[in-house]
């Protein structure tokens, strides 16, 4: 079922796409066959769900990248994922080898890219690897775990030069890059807000919370890895490890997409980056359900000039269930996956700014997969979704779960001390700690 709603998006998503003209504007090198010498072969860490969505697009959009290694802990999941390829793409993916431990897929010398879509909690340990391994990254969103998981990739990246992009990949959507060149012409005034939301459901998520046997096609110790030991339970595992501290961050770091986009518009607006004066997050749990992460929950980020509130909620915002709002001083510009709208401020009954709305399909990420092909060939690490920008938003949404951890309290972090203004209980959160064995990564 999973694959045959899968491979409807795509299809969907590659048809709107050339509807709306968007294919003229793909680098010629794309369309056309290419040398051998500019083959890339890529791997795929953690196939469950995002990791086989990416190798599709990246496959569908580009020409000359193969998929030749699947990794996962699931057994039957490897092999339905990579039957699946096979059978839709004979000639760039039909040829796989599958792993259990990522890091002999890391060492396969044919391999030039990975995409890493395993639980949070594993990014920052399969990022160090890769980045040690020589090969270019797309790393899923959000991009570590903790703090300290982000200056620590940053400094990887730094170190090692890796071609990497992040999963945050609205930078390369045309909705959102002419929503960024509409804010650079200062129309909107005084920009004092911005206002990013998802919208959901406050239904408890009530599960069997009972431990269960482990599936013998499950290697449950390595899906673990540093994370805390807890007896096995298939609801904490699948998609729906993201509701619990130990693997994941909730909505807030799973949607981290809307808020890297108001730092994106924050920027084109002139503004540095900077961090808030204080991070501030409150939140709401039904307190019947196993899960541990809130079901609504609202951050505010103040800043010197302005401040961003980001939110999960029940109700839409401007008629949108996701989005992004800049407000200023003569309009607000709004911004999603399906296009964009300016709406004016009145005075003395006029509007200040001329209104427009764009209206569109669903976007996706083929050009954010192009750029990363193409800067894999030219081994030029300024992809679309760097490292730093990616780390900039995942850290910021971060420290709003530790506020909301904390009972709410207003944090203000000191990037040159790695810790927070004197809060050492906030300290605490800072770094995940590791279990099991394994070692905290060094660059």
């Amino acid at each position: 079922m999973q694959s045959n709603s899968r491979r409807s998006f795509l299809k969907k998503s590659a048809i709107a796409m050339a509807g709306a003209g968007l294919y003229s504007s793909l680098p010629h090198s794309l369309h056309g066959s290419v040398a051998p010498s500019d083959r890339i072969n890529i791997g795929v860490i953690g196939v469950n769900w995002w990791g086989i969505v990416n190798a599709e697009f990246l496959l569908e959009a580009t020409t000359g990248v193969h998929c030749v290694a699947l990794c996962d802990v699931d057994q039957v999941r490897l092999e339905e994922q990579a039957a699946e390829l096979k059978k839709n793409y004979p000639a760039r993916a039909g040829n796989i080898k599958l792993y259990s431990d990522f890091r002999k897929l890391l060492e396969n010398k044919d391999i030039d890219g990975v995409i890493i879509a395993s639980p949070d909690h594993w990014h920052t340990y399969m990022f160090s690897e890769a980045c040690k391994a020589g090969k270019a990254i797309y790393i899923e969103k959000p991009t570590g775990h903790s703090v300290a998981d982000c200056d620590l990739m940053v400094a990887l990246q730094n170190k090692h030069k890796n071609v990497v992009t992040t999963g945050l990949w609205h930078i390369s959507l045309d909705y959102f890059t002419d929503a960024f060149n509409i804010l650079k012409t200062g129309v909107l005034g005084d920009v004092f807000k911005i206002h990013a939301w998802i919208t959901g459901s406050t239904d408890p998520v009530i599960y069997d919370s009972s431990p269960m046997p482990v599936p013998e096609t499950l290697d449950y110790k390595m899906w673990l890895g540093p994370a805390p030991y807890r007896p096995y339970n298939s609801n904490r595992l699948h998609r729906r490890w993201r509701n619990y501290w130990d693997f994941g961050g909730g909505q807030q770091t799973d949607w981290v997409h809307y808020l890297d986009s108001a730092l994106d518009g924050i920027a084109a607006l002139g503004h540095k980056r900077a961090y808030p004066k204080s991070i501030h997050s409150v939140g709401y749990r039904h307190p019947d359900t196993m899960t541990e992460t809130p079901r609504v929950q609202t951050s505010v980020f103040q800043f010197d000039d302005y401040h961003v509130v980001w939110e999960q909620q029940v109700t839409n915002l401007y008629n949108r269930g996701d989005g992004v709002a800049w407000i200023g001083s003569n309009g607000t510009l709004i911004c999603n996956r399906t296009g964009y709208e300016i709406i004016p401020q009145t005075r003395d009954g006029k509007p200040l700014i001329e209104a427009k709305r764009v209206d569109g399909p669903y976007g996706n990420q083929f050009h954010h997969m192009i750029n990363w092909a193409e800067c894999i060939r030219n081994n030029n690490p300024n992809t679309n979704g760097t490292i730093d920008k990616g780390c900039y938003a995942t850290k910021l949404a971060c420290i709003a779960n530790i506020s909301h951890r904390v009972g709410g309290q207003s944090l203000e972090y000191l990037p040159s001390e790695q810790k927070f203004r004197n809060n050492p209980e906030a300290d605490k959160y800072i770094s995940p700690g590791y279990h099991n064995g394994w070692k905290y990564p060094k660059v």
